[in-house]
């Protein structure tokens, strides 16, 4: 949502002609923005295929499955992105739920992120 309000206030204050970002910057927010709105109008709505619920449900089961010690540790963000390089073409953009547990001392490198697609299909990203 904040990526639309952001480039609909963006498009407002072009159209304006007030914008006070240089015509570089702009275009590099855009093309961020792009593959979520060809995304979006493409399976005709920005609302997940996966709800954040069933996608956690995945990645506890992946968790489960993989033998992974997640008791001390707790759930610090999660997030809907667009995975993949920027560069490669649009086939290999996955959008997905991003699970970061984050372990309870604190210490740098110590976390586990789960990345579960629409698919439910869930991968761990390697920590440190």
């Amino acid at each position: 949502m904040l990526m639309i309000m952001l480039l609909l206030a963006g498009i407002c204050l072009k159209s304006n002609g007030q914008s006070g970002l240089p015509p570089s910057d702009i275009q590099k927010r855009s093309a961020k923005v792009r593959p979520i709105l060809d995304f979006a109008i493409a399976n005709g709505t920005f609302r997940p295929k996966l709800s954040m619920q069933d996608a956690l449900k995945v990645a506890e089961a992946y968790i489960d499955k993989q033998h992974i010690d997640i008791s001390t540790y707790w759930l610090y963000r999660v997030i809907y992105i667009l995975s993949g390089d920027e560069n490669t073409p649009d086939k290999d953009t996955l959008p997905g739920w991003h699970f970061w547990w984050v372990s309870e001392t604190g210490a740098l490198g110590d976390y586990v992120e789960i990345f579960v697609t629409m698919d439910g299909r869930a991968n761990r990203s390697p920590s440190m």
